[in-house]
């Protein structure tokens, strides 16, 4: 395999030299260099131009996220992932439209981050469940449905989509399988993959991961 080229970019020391240690025993990866701000990530970006850029949200001076935008204006083949402390989904909707492919918590373990950024790497979007999660909770708790209802609009007419495709974006934006999202609808396996690639088509996405990233953001659209 193609060694995966990877920046690092955090204002604590103590995390690069940790993240650095961690990921350099990984024989598919390679930190080709790391900073301390977002000026000099976007400066190392146009030098080495990295496959990855393992990224912190907050940093003195400009943000990760401000960061995340001009690069990838210029560098848009590279892949940025944000890892942070913020467990927050509006931080992780700010990545989203920043165009970060990535939203790790830093309690992530060394296995774990290694396979984000392999995922990452090859096309994935990944977001940490921790948060995934609250924001499918807090979706739910907002509209006092603990189960999904058709009464419930959730996705503009902008994307045409029928009761029941509506009804499988929302069990797969809760990380259901397809076997799941059949036990859980009535619906044959084959009438749920039917029903997929319908929905892909229509929200002009081509997988499940981006479908998903894509419904998290009608999510908070709709709870606003």
């Amino acid at each position: 395999m193609t060694q995966i080229r990877v920046i690092v970019v955090d204002d604590h020391a103590m995390i690069r030299e940790g993240l650095i240690y961690m990921l350099s025993a990984c024989e598919d990866i390679v930190i080709v260099d790391n900073c301390d701000n977002a000026e000099e990530a976007y400066r190392l970006s146009q030098l080495l131009k990295p496959d990855i850029i393992l990224m912190d949200i907050k940093m003195n001076g400009i943000s990760g996220i401000e960061a995340a935008k001009q690069i990838l204006k210029d560098l848009p083949e590279i892949k940025i992932i944000f890892l942070t402390i913020f467990e927050d989904a509006e931080f992780v909707r700010q990545a989203l439209e920043a165009g970060a492919a990535g939203y790790v918590l830093k309690h992530v373990s060394r296995d774990k981050l290694i396979d984000t950024i392999k995922s990452v790497y090859r096309g994935e979007r990944v977001i940490d469940p921790t948060v995934f999660n609250q924001i499918v909770d807090d979706y739910i708790k907002l509209t006092n449905h603990s189960d999904y209802n058709e009464e419930v609009k959730w996705v503009p007419q902008t994307i045409d989509l029928t009761p029941r495709e509506q009804e499988i974006l929302y069990q797969l934006i809760k990380g259901m399988t397809n076997k799941e999202i059949s036990a859980a609808t009535h619906l044959a396996i084959d009438t749920v993959k039917t029903h997929l690639r319908n929905i892909f088509r229509k929200m002009g996405v081509k997988n499940r991961s981006q479908a998903i990233t894509e419904g998290i953001k009608i999510l908070k659209a709709s709870s606003k």
